[in-house]
């Protein structure tokens, strides 16, 4: 027994001179690397900023932005008067002729009434230019347009609003899943130190007659269970980094270090405030609720314009006409042969029969508000479902975690007190085997269930609208 424990000292001052060379070499390892690449420290906040910097689809929804703004200035510019000119030049193939009848006014007295005579004009070609002038007075329709203009434009920027919160979302849900899985995979290590020394012990008690194969057989089972977790939790987090990265849309070599706290203690009492506000939750602040209401508006407003074009409208227009004969640069700019062609006036529009198809169109977008009115109710009691349901994915696994963290605690403790227990000769290595066996499922439990909790919690928020404001919206 005496040689055993010198051996089991021996060995624990062997495995401590490994680990720091380890740790040394893991340090000039990192310093080579950082030459490689450097790293770059993200918080979440700094995450969804850059989320919003470099994301493809916000860039393309800016443009559609920039579109329904100059839907807005087109329809504000219909009040403006249009100028147009016109020309067209005229050439022909003989000598134009004009052809009057004998008796009147034009024709010569030796004509007998009624004879075409043909009075020569002499030109080949002309040239008619026009200017004209058109000024919008009154069209009911315009206030109508204007609004579905503005309304387009609003349900533009709350769609990118709608985009950003549920990017705000992944990126919480991917942000937390990479912290929590750094911190259990710092216990798997710890783990995996203390069941590398129980299988040296246990190899070391059956090379000296002190043990059974089986025994070793059980802890290395153990310690390859542990070493097996570690890599699944690694990999996990490699995919919630990928996941991560993949909603920035972060494509730089530099490797990104995750920088917020981990609190489980504060993730915990965070737990009761969104269960609160999930009982009080208003539809109204969430952004699908606030599309829905600009699409009624816009519904509406649809109906109006379509009843517009039973009214009157009203415009003015002005011509400075055509000057006929002026074959030469010289007589273009004859007062009388502007004038008679010149004129001022004002129309007005008034529709009287269009084959029903106001009606027809008024009814089509009165069964479209219909439409978009039956799928806000139905959001509002899908909103009071959902509320509840996340309500209750909350609590139950904020009452599953707590279990598990006290059979966490007991099983740690269990631990501590095996341990004194194999010091002092009372347990053996089967109880060390089974009490590590017991705190690894435990931890992982401990961990699955946190990580349970800590994604109900984003979604709580999710449907709570806490994610409005730093996508741009007020709560």
């Amino acid at each position: 027994m005496i040689f055993l424990h010198s051996k089991i000292k021996r060995m624990k001052m062997q495995k401590l001179y490994h680990q720091k060379l380890s740790s040394c070499l893991v340090i000039l390892f990192l310093c080579g690397s950082q030459v490689l690449h450097a790293q770059k420290t993200f918080s979440a906040e700094q995450c969804v900023q850059y989320a919003f910097a470099h994301n493809p689809l916000l860039q393309a929804s800016s443009t559609d932005t920039a579109i329904s703004d100059l839907d807005i200035k087109r329809v504000s510019g219909l009040y403006l008067p249009r100028v147009n000119f016109g020309a067209a030049f005229q050439y022909f193939i003989t000598k134009r002729n004009l052809l009057v009848e004998g008796g009147t006014t034009l024709a010569p007295s030796t004509i007998a009434p009624g004879e075409p005579y043909a009075i020569p004009i002499g030109y080949n070609n002309t040239w008619f230019p026009t200017l004209s002038v058109n000024q919008l007075i009154f069209d009911p329709s315009y206030r109508n347009s204007y609004n579905i203009a503005s309304q387009n434009r609003m349900l533009q920027q709350q769609e990118i609003a709608d985009f950003k919160i549920n990017l705000v979302t992944g990126i919480y849900k991917a942000y937390s899943a990479c912290r929590l899985l750094e911190v259990q995979a710092k216990f798997l290590v710890q783990n995996i130190n203390r069941i590398d020394t129980l299988i040296e012990l246990t190899r070391v008690k059956f090379k000296e007659g002190a043990g059974i194969k089986i025994e070793v057989n059980r802890v290395e089972v153990t310690g390859n269970r542990m070493r097996s977790e570690l890599a699944n939790v690694r990999n996990s987090f490699a995919g919630a980094m990928l996941g991560l990265q993949f909603q920035m849309n972060y494509l730089e070599q530099d490797s990104m270090i995750l920088s917020d706290a981990f609190s489980i203690p504060e993730i915990v009492s965070a737990t009761d405030p969104v269960m609160q506000e999930l009982l009080i939750g208003d539809p109204a602040k969430r952004i699908e609720s606030q599309m829905l209401k600009t699409q009624i508006e816009l519904a509406d407003e649809s109906i109006k314009l379509e009843r517009a074009r039973k009214q009157i409208s009203i415009g003015a227009d002005g011509q400075l006409g055509f000057t006929p004969a002026a074959n030469s640069v010289g007589k273009i700019f004859q007062g009388e042969r502007w004038r008679p062609y010149s004129y001022i006036g004002v129309n007005v529009f008034v529709p009287i029969f269009n084959g029903s198809d106001v009606n027809r169109a008024v009814e089509q977008r009165k069964l479209q508000a219909s439409q978009v009115r039956n799928y806000f109710d139905q959001f509002t009691n899908q909103f009071e479902s959902e509320k509840q349901t996340v309500f209750y994915q909350i609590k139950n696994a904020k009452e599953k975690f707590l279990y598990a963290e006290t059979n966490l605690k007991l099983a740690e403790n269990n631990i501590y007190l095996l341990q004194e227990a194999f010091v002092n000769g009372v347990a053996d290595n089967q109880d060390l085997i089974l009490g590590e066996n017991d705190l690894y499922e435990n931890q992982a439990r401990y961990y699955d269930e946190l990580l349970q909790l800590l994604l109900s919690q984003i979604e709580g928020r999710y449907v709570i609208g806490s994610y409005n404001k730093i996508s741009g919206l007020s709560n």
